[in-house]
């Protein structure tokens, strides 16, 4: 059965936290509930199911930002091409400006 599961961090996971079980989520929650109270071991306790949920979301988000990742580079690479063609645009627009200009002086000569 899926479920999802929101971390205090905000973030949902589905699939990847299934492995808990309901035991494991409850004490999960308690821990949570109680967390100014807890004794060195609960703490302890506490930052192992922390970074057990981290772990979980990070494996089940890897998919996502790899994509992220890859889109960013294409659309970094288009945005490099862009500027170059943009510069040679600017080069052109100056070149076809100083010939107009040379154009209308010696037309007035």
């Amino acid at each position: 059965m899926d479920f999802v599961w929101i971390t205090g961090l905000g973030q949902a996971c589905s699939r990847g936290l299934s492995m808990w079980d309901e035991q494991k989520r409850q004490r999960f929650q308690q821990l949570r509930e109680r967390e100014n109270a807890l004794t060195e071991a609960e703490r302890g306790e506490l930052g192992g199911l922390v970074k057990e949920l981290e772990a979980a979301e990070a494996a089940y988000l890897a998919p996502a930002t790899e994509r992220l990742r890859q889109e960013r580079q294409t659309l970094e690479k288009r945005n490099r091409a862009l500027e170059v063609l943009a510069r040679r645009k600017e080069a052109l627009l100056r070149r076809l400006r100083e010939f107009l200009g040379e154009a209308r002086a010696e037309r007035h000569t």
